[in-house]
Formats: C-alpha cells, structure tokens, sequence
C-alpha cells in the first residue's frame, strides 16, 4: 500500500467507522497532547478552549476537505485564526505558535500509535506505512497553517500596540504573574482603583458551538457589573467565549449579580473581595478556580460564587484523594440507578435540614414515612447512622454534585497566564 492508501484509510477510519463520541474523545485527546507540548496554551480554562475549537475545527477539516479534493492544503478555519488572535492579545510570543508545528506532530503520532499500534491487526508493513503518511500528511498541512496563524497574530498584535490596550494587558499580566508592581503603579497603568476593593468575575459562553464577538461579549459584562453598583469597572477579554471582569467597590463587600440579568447560554464565576495588587490577583485566581468547578461539574446555576464551592475546589487539586474520600464516606449510594439517586438527595435534604425528617420531606414533596424508610435503607448502606460523620458526608455529597461519579477529568494545575 502506498501513502495515499493509507491516507485513504486513516479517513475512512475516522469518518466511516467512529461514533460522535469516539470522535470528540479523538479531540480531546489531541488537544491534551497538544496543551502537553504548549503548557501556555493549557494553563486556563478560557485559553484552553480557544485550543480545543481549534483543534475540532481543523480536525473536521481535514477530514471533509479529505473526502473531497486531493490537495492536502486548505485555509485555517475561523477557530484557529481566533486561537492566534487570542495568543497575541494574551502577550504571548510568536514562537507559542511556531511550537504548534512539533506539537501537532506529536499528537498524531500518539494517535496513530493509538490506532495502529502493535495490539491493532494491521499488517506491521501496513502499520509503518501509516506512520510515514501521517507524519508527511500533517508536515503538508502544518507548513500553510503556520503561516496562517503566525499572519493573524502579527496583525492581531500590531493592531493592539497601536493603542492603550497594550499597556493594560502587559500590566493585568505582570499582576497575575506575580509581578513586583504598586499599587499606585498600578491604579495609574490601569485606570482601576486598585487601592480600593476587587471583586473579579469571569463571563463565559458555554455553547461551544457557536462562536463569540468578544467585542460583543465585553458590553455585557459590564452590563452585569453595573448591575453589582461598583464604583469601577475594568474588563479584558480572556479568548473567543470568555472575558475577566474585576469591580471597585469602597467596602469590602460580597458584590452582587442577579442570575436573571445573564442571558441563556452564559455563566459567570465570582471571586470573594481583595485589596490592593494582591488582592486584584487573588480574587481573580479564585474566579477562576470557581469557573474550573464550574465548567466540570454537573451545576446548572447562572452565576456561582467561590465561597459556594471553595472547600470542593481545593479538594480537586488532588483528585486522586478526592475520588477515594468520597467512595469512602458515600460507598454503597453511588450507583447510577435511581434508587441511589433518590437515597443522596434525601441524605442531602436531611443533612440540609439538621437530620429534621418532616423539614426534609416537604423539601422532597414526599411522606415522612417515606424519609423515614429511605433513612434505613441509607445507614443500611453506609454501614453507620446518618448522625456520624455529618460534614464529611455532606462534603462528599458536594463532591458529587460538582463533579458527578466517578469525578470527571480535573486539573490540579490552573495557573493564570495572561
């Protein structure tokens, strides 16, 4: 077989024999091998997504233009260009780009190895020739979206320099790295009275679908922060879906955004108040991780507060501990039957309600008879009564309602990089 046999194949694979599911998998996969090789374009949530729809993107593109014309060339997709954009406008070199080039080649070669390792029933002569394609394939592709990406970049970037905007992000930027930086420095760089309190959000679409204005996304995220009544507002955008939004106020007070007021589609993750540099980091940091909670759980409210998942945030960071202190404390309710679903939310409303059946019951719309029996049938399972180990066992329930069981995927290292 030649290299074009073996193209062919690696298509058909792809297109004619992979589910939906197996399909994005592929994707997922690609963009962490990816994120692996370029740590800068994985260390936050909104980066990392700009780098996943890229990555979907170009995947489909290559295989519909595959299927229909036998050049190997194609322009970037809209997802990529946006990647670069974003790249430029977080002050990250050029070279973030130019390390796409290896990377990508990287990640195919894991996929292929995945596909067509020794386990698969390839021929091995067969299996090498895959290799070669594969490697050629991606070298042809990568060479002209290089070029792509690296022209949207510098046009991305020129455009910033030639305003205040540039000055506003290499300051946001020094502060989250840690920076030796005033306060009044920074007040006066950033127009943002930093010697007051900060409260910062994150406003993010959750349709990955469907691609953002960010210059659209911005009036809204003021919208909602004058809704909070700050004295100040200061907004930057974090990628295509997404835009870091930090308040002034005079007090430290829990400002506050009312989850009407944020359209369908749309989420928003707040910090708790800071002062000062320090403060403005930390708040932003703790937006941050709530947006990480967030974006991997099972919550379905509009706008979440860190102080609200704090405890499950910090237990994320080791997930491993997390997964066996929960199949500790809840074994025996975890199924995915219904009867365990019912079991965990009576548990919650009773832990809810200090172990108060009746309180639990009007919660559930149920008898308190029935609270009563599932209330056996819980301590039955758990092997103790529901009175020892309350606040391990509601935590443990937290975690479950953040994370689902098992816990999907979440990533101990969320550091900021602007």
């Amino acid at each position: 077989m030649g290299p074009s046999r073996a193209r062919d194949w690696m298509r058909e694979f792809v297109a004619g024999t992979q589910s939906p599911e197996a399909i994005e998998q592929i994707i997922e996969d690609l963009t962490s091998s990816i994120g692996t090789d370029v740590p800068e374009l994985a260390r936050d949530i909104d980066i990392r997504r700009d780098l996943h729809s890229a990555v979907r993107s170009q995947f489909h593109l290559v295989v519909a233009f595959g299927q229909t014309r036998e050049t190997e060339s194609f322009p970037a997709g809209e997802e990529a260009r946006s990647l670069a954009r974003t790249v430029a406008r977080r002050g990250l070199e050029l070279g973030v780009l130019t390390h796409l080039y290896h990377a990508v080649h990287n990640a195919m070669r894991r996929f292929v190895e995945t596909v067509a390792g020794p386990r698969s029933t390839l021929p091995p002569e067969f299996r090498a020739e895959l290799v070669v394609a594969m490697w050629d394939q991606t070298s042809e592709l990568m060479s002209s979206l290089i070029k792509e990406l690296s022209d949207t970049y510098t046009a991305e970037r020129e455009e910033i320099l030639r305003g205040a905007f540039s000055m506003r992000m290499q300051t946001i930027r020094r502060i989250l790295d840690g920076g030796d930086l005033g306060t009044e420095d920074a007040t006066v760089r950033l127009n943002f009275p930093l010697h007051r309190w900060s409260t910062a959000f994150t406003l993010w679409s959750s349709d990955e679908d469907h691609q953002i204005d960010t210059a659209s996304l911005e009036p809204l995220a003021i919208r909602l922060a004058r809704s909070a009544d700050p004295i100040d507002v200061l907004c930057h955008p974090a990628g295509t879906r997404a835009v870091w939004v930090w308040m002034a106020s005079r007090v430290e007070a829990e400002l506050e955004i009312d989850p009407l007021q944020v359209p369908p589609g749309f989420l928003v993750a707040l910090g708790q108040p800071g002062r000062g540099v320090s403060g403005f980091r930390q708040t932003h940091q703790e937006a941050q991780a709530t947006q990480h909670v967030v974006m991997h759980s099972q919550r379905s409210h509009s706008v979440t507060r860190y102080r609200e998942v704090e405890i499950v945030s910090m237990l994320s960071q080791r997930p491993q501990s997390m997964t066996v202190f929960v199949g500790r404390e809840l074994a025996g309710i975890l199924k995915h039957d219904e009867t365990s679903g019912k079991l965990r939310r009576t548990l919650r409303a009773l832990l809810s309600h200090a172990g108060n059946v009746e309180a639990a019951a009007r919660e559930l719309g149920v008898h308190k008879n029935t609270v009563r029996y599932r209330v056996q049938q819980i301590e039955q399972r758990l092997g103790r009564r529901l009175d020892k180990h309350a606040v391990s066992t509601e935590l443990a329930l937290d975690c479950v309602d953040a994370f689902g069981w098992p816990p999907s995927t979440v990533c101990a290292d969320r550091t900021t990089e602007l």
